[in-house]
């Protein structure tokens, strides 16, 4: 009896440090709140190892005049903690103005309580939603298709886009 206790507390007890890394943000968030603790560890490992292909987001800052991009994305989730580091650099890189972004945090299923959140209808996360005179151009579910300048570049071109999510 008492072995079996044991083995009870001990993998209860294996838990408590991941337990403490799944805080959730939810509702709008910032660049910024990725960048502190606990995220900021996740955020700078994927944000480091990025190299943006600097020739594929040759104008990009007036491709996105008069856009908005809407991001929804899970702390808890792998494919937003890879891609919105990354989507955030390239930014950075092209010297754009982060005013016309708003991200959300959603919980594991993809619900927040801010309505503009409800809106973009995400069904995975990352999704990274581009939106010209309040209509949705497109947008880039979970990964990329060919590669996040590329695809942010074809959608901003106003090109045929599938996302990596559509049949």
């Amino acid at each position: 009896m008492k072995q079996i206790l044991f083995a009870l507390i001990t993998f209860c007890l294996s838990y408590l440090p991941s337990m403490a890394q799944d805080k959730i943000l939810l509702g709008e968030i910032s660049k910024s709140d990725l960048q502190q603790a606990p995220f900021s560890t996740w955020y700078e490992e994927y944000e480091n190892g990025y190299q943006v292909d600097a020739a594929s987001i040759e104008g990009l800052q007036d491709l996105l005049k008069g856009v908005e991009i809407k991001i929804g994305m899970g702390t808890w989730c792998h494919d937003s903690k890879r891609e919105v580091p990354r989507f955030y650099k390239i930014l950075d890189q092209a010297g754009i103005n982060l005013e016309q972004t708003k991200m959300y945090g959603l919980d594991r299923k993809k619900q927040s309580d801010n309505s503009e959140a409800i809106s973009m209808q995400v069904q995975n996360t990352a999704s990274i939603v581009f939106y010209k005179n309040g209509i949705e151009m497109n947008r880039i579910v979970e990964r990329p298709v060919v590669s996040l300048e590329k695809d942010m570049m074809t959608i901003l071109r106003g090109e045929k886009y599938r996302h990596s999510k559509m049949p």
